[in-house]
């Protein structure tokens, strides 16, 4: 790869899957999605992720991802990095979403592969090089086979970090921690090649195998316990990363609370961040019963409102 000696990449650390807030007309809620992006950064996180799955991606237009994607990279202003969701099952609109991403300063895209179709592994291959060539930063892999019904190979995701310099990573949605670490060790072929766990329980396991971090979901309304999870590890505090390891897997529950599981997240925003509700988009509806259950599980891990401003 012409020029990979002279690149140097360095994602690493908590990068929550920041949820996206609206208001009662449908439209996005500035105020409230740029309170929760002051929060996160405040409390230590090392980037931010915004267009994944629990970003709502899928159920947005193109210019609507364009544009909620240039307006929360203009608001945090280089305070951390920024990746951007790109992934779509039209190519062609992968590669304007991730060019666009470029030209409005994103640290980097997240490019779930190709949905609704299986793809052979040849398919996917040039489907990940097209979009690589296409753009000059970061593309990071998306493999999350419980929602496209497919799972990325570690052999093809070798090839790919092999072949293609600005392939960086994976994130890596899976629950097989065998999985993670076959894809850690394309390290020994690539060095800078980075590895981020997406469930929560996993990221401590990851982390000793080498990942390079988590783009996990508790991050999003607890960032602190993944940040301290993570420094702890990295300066071999392993005793205070164990402790804050085992507060992170009591919080898993808010994932068995609503369907889709970002409903538990976005009100846990609500009722820990803002001290308010945002809206719904179709086909999604208000549900009385979300809040209460979510009131009651941030009751029973002892979390408490701490609004970012009135």
């Amino acid at each position: 790869m012409k020029g990979w000696a002279r690149m140097a990449y360095n994602l690493k650390g908590i990068i929550p899957p920041v949820v996206t807030l609206f208001n009662e007309k449908g439209e996005f809620d500035w105020e409230a999605n740029y309170l929760l992006a002051d929060y996160l950064i405040e409390r230590g996180v090392h980037g931010l992720l915004y267009m994944g799955s629990t970003g709502e991606f899928s159920t947005l237009t193109t210019e609507e991802r364009k544009n909620f994607a240039e307006r929360m990279i203009r608001y945090i202003d280089g305070r951390v990095p920024v990746l951007i969701g790109a992934g779509s099952t039209s190519l062609k609109e992968t590669i304007s979403l991730s060019q666009h991403a470029e030209s409005i300063g994103a640290s980097g895209v997240l490019v779930v592969n190709p949905f609704y179709w299986k793809y052979t592994e040849r398919q996917l291959y040039d489907y990940y090089i097209s979009v690589a060539q296409s753009i000059r930063i970061p593309l990071l892999i998306y493999n999350i086979p419980l929602l496209t019904g497919q799972d990325l190979s570690p052999d093809l995701v070798l090839r790919l970090a092999l072949d293609q310099e600005n392939i960086v990573g994976i994130k890596d949605t899976t629950e097989k921690l065998g999985h993670i670490r076959q894809l850690i060790r394309i390290k020994e072929q690539r060095k800078d090649f980075a590895v981020f766990a997406a469930f929560d329980d996993l990221l401590f396991p990851s982390l000793q195998m080498g990942a390079a971090g988590a783009i996990n979901g508790t991050a999003v309304f607890c960032p602190e316990l993944s940040v301290r999870l993570f420094e702890s590890f990295q300066s071999q505090q392993y005793e205070d990363a164990f402790r804050a390891n085992a507060s992170i897997l009591r919080l898993m529950e808010i994932y068995e609370l609503s369907q889709p599981l970002f409903l538990a997240i976005k009100e846990a925003v609500h009722q820990l961040i803002l001290g308010r509700q945002t809206a719904l988009r179709l086909p999604l509806k208000e549900c009385a019963d979300l809040k209460e259950r979510v009131h009651m599980f941030l009751n029973k891990h002892n979390l408490h409102i701490n609004k970012v401003r009135k």
